[in-house]
């Protein structure tokens, strides 16, 4: 971390929680109308989220890592030999991740929601020029839309799920639900809260600036997260930690941030608001929060909708409880995805009960 990094972060995070003055908090669409264009520094295509690194890539080729993270995406909606697919992308930035799937599926019928009017101006135009002609971004609020009901054999929140409510993500996950047809797939993948306690105040304070930073009410915590997907009637559940995957492309965050802060300094039109500063400090303080040092885990997870769902529909009871196969370490070495298997069906209401395996992948 470079020096400049060290200063920044001593500003920002060592200073009294309560002020005299106190500023007003920076909405969603005032951050990324501000700071989006900022974006391209990390990426060209605006892959607004981690790469996905693969034994044998190449972890210096960032725009490949981030590619690969929408292949991965792609990969685990399962959409088997259906090359017409409706796809939806719950927070879809400036649709690169639509775009990407555009690229391997043409014949896909491709929807985006963002509640930023500029990302949905800016994401047209750059359909537009990708020739992306079935790729739709529309601006709408993601935890309820007004699309039609069971009318998507795939969604996904490929990180766009911190923005939504509570610590179970509830009202996103139950959205999701409606909008999926029987048999549909739901891919989130995002930093998630692993459980435990912050090492200390200050390290809690570092994660109470990154989501102010980044406009987070609060990231999911993992357990309420995959609670809520079995109270929802999902089954198939699988939970895999990425972080491993991930951290190759986190190491470029200090050579982007610096390039960033010299160009746009020194050479950018622009004038630095509050929104574009917050832009550069919070990739700066997510490894001091994330594992190993921190709660913050990268976990990619996947739901089905089952087929007959009216066993769910309109329940909201306490999930079974998780009897884990093992234990769940957040910051291990390696990957390892955690599935819930369906059980016999329960006698009550038609909940499945629900057992835990972990497997390697």
């Amino acid at each position: 971390m470079t020096a400049a990094e060290n200063q920044v972060i001593r500003k920002a995070v060592v200073q009294p929680v309560a002020s005299s003055h106190p500023t007003t908090r920076i909405g969603l669409e005032q951050y990324y109308s501000e700071a989006g264009p900022d974006y391209a520094a990390w990426s060209r295509e605006f892959n607004m989220h981690f790469g996905y690194y693969r034994a044998g890539s190449n972890p210096l080729h960032r725009e490949a890592m981030l590619e690969q993270m929408n292949a991965e995406v792609l990969a685990r909606l399962q959409l088997g030999a259906n090359e017409e697919p409706r796809l939806l992308d719950l927070g879809c930035g400036l649709g690169a991740t639509l775009r990407s799937i555009a690229r391997c599926l043409p014949r896909a019928l491709l929807l985006g929601l963002t509640r930023v009017p500029w990302q949905v101006e800016r994401a047209r135009a750059l359909n537009e020029t990708a020739g992306c002609e079935r790729v739709r971004v529309m601006e709408g609020d993601y935890e309820d839309t007004t699309l039609q009901s069971a009318s998507y054999d795939g969604v996904y929140a490929l990180e766009s799920s911190c923005h939504a409510h509570g610590v179970d993500k509830g009202a996103l996950l139950a959205e999701a639900r409606r909008l999926l047809r029987p048999g549909g797939r739901l891919v989130v993948a995002d930093g998630f809260l692993a459980g435990g306690r912050f090492a200390n105040p200050l390290q809690q304070r570092v994660y109470r600036k990154l989501c102010e930073c980044w406009v987070i009410e609060e990231l999911a915590q993992l357990h309420p997260f995959t609670v809520r997907l079995e109270q929802l009637g999902f089954t198939d559940i699988t939970v895999e930690n990425l972080q491993m995957r991930v951290a190759p492309s986190v190491a470029h965050i200090p050579w982007v941030t610096l390039r960033f802060l010299l160009t746009a300094l020194m050479f950018g039109k622009r004038r630095m608001t509050r929104a574009r500063w917050n832009n550069v400090l919070a990739p700066v303080l997510l490894p001091l929060a994330s594992a190993p040092l921190g709660l913050i885990t990268y976990c990619m997870i996947t739901a089905k909708k089952k087929l007959d769902e009216t066993a769910a529909e309109g329940i909201d009871i306490p999930g079974p409880a998780m009897k884990l196969a093992g234990q769940f370490h957040h910051g291990s070495v390696g990957d390892f995805a955690l599935t819930i298997l369906p059980a016999p069906l329960a006698a009550m209401n038609g909940i499945p009960d629900q057992s835990i395996s972990i497997v390697s992948v």
